[in-house]
């Protein structure tokens, strides 16, 4: 192995190193401290191994999960790079958390929606390392509330994620608005015990959805109640 490439993987697999990469990115890293250029082939090369011996897994045309480092990184790692501002939320946080007992392979996230902007490409995205579903929420839901109560803080270098008791607050909207085709959060797959009932209230107020979440949690027929 030519030591570009030692020291390349050497970077791919620090703690702090990206846990998706593009071409250019890595392009960039192979380039880094050299004093002539890289050949372009050179790169192809080294990618064409590093993607044999599993080390580099893709996702799509030009982009790759970084399987050099720990932990290596995983599909839900790819969302903002397949659809700019997506928050990880919905089953994917709720099952990771162990607050949804039948969680989904599909990885699910949420992205802002503003008026009078071009809607973003939502819905399912499938990809060689597997499937992603994007949901559209407006804006002025998905940012409700005190950053600390609806952003996960535990991951700084991963992609950006819901609390729990947000990704709950996200189903229910979507379950709650009549342009969604997505059902009620079924209780007995919910888990309230792990929530903080303080945020999620918190949560609901800020977003306007009080009614909505203290209609799901009071019925047990859950009829579509409008998001005001």
């Amino acid at each position: 192995m030519k030591p570009w490439q030692i020291t390349l993987e050497d970077r791919l697999a620090a703690a702090d190193a990206p846990a998706v990469l593009s071409r250019d990115l890595l392009a960039r890293f192979a380039r880094a401290g050299r004093e002539s250029p890289l050949p372009s082939s050179s790169l192809t090369y080294w990618l064409k191994n590093a993607k044999a011996r599993g080390k580099l897994q893709p996702v799509q045309r030009g982009l790759f999960l970084n399987r050099f480092r720990v932990p290596p990184g995983q599909l839900a790692d790819t969302a903002a790079w397949l659809q700019n501002d997506a928050i990880l939320s919905l089953n994917t946080v709720l099952g990771d958390s162990g607050v949804l007992n039948n969680p989904s392979h599909v990885i699910t996230a949420v992205v802002p929606v503003d008026p009078r902007v071009p809607p973003p490409s939502l819905g399912r995205h499938r990809t060689q390392a597997g499937t992603l579903h994007f949901f559209g929420i407006p804006r002025r839901v998905v940012e409700a509330g005190a950053d600390s109560d609806r952003l996960a803080s535990d991951r700084p270098h991963e992609q950006p994620r819901a609390t729990p008791e947000k990704a709950l607050l996200d189903w229910l909207y979507l379950a709650a608005s009549p342009r969604s085709h997505r059902t009620w959060p079924p209780h007995q797959d919910i888990d309230m015990d792990l929530l903080d009932s303080k945020r999620l209230r918190k949560l609901a107020v800020a977003a306007g959805m009080k009614e909505v979440l203290e209609t799901w949690l009071k019925t047990t027929s859950r009829q579509p109640v409008q998001v005001s």
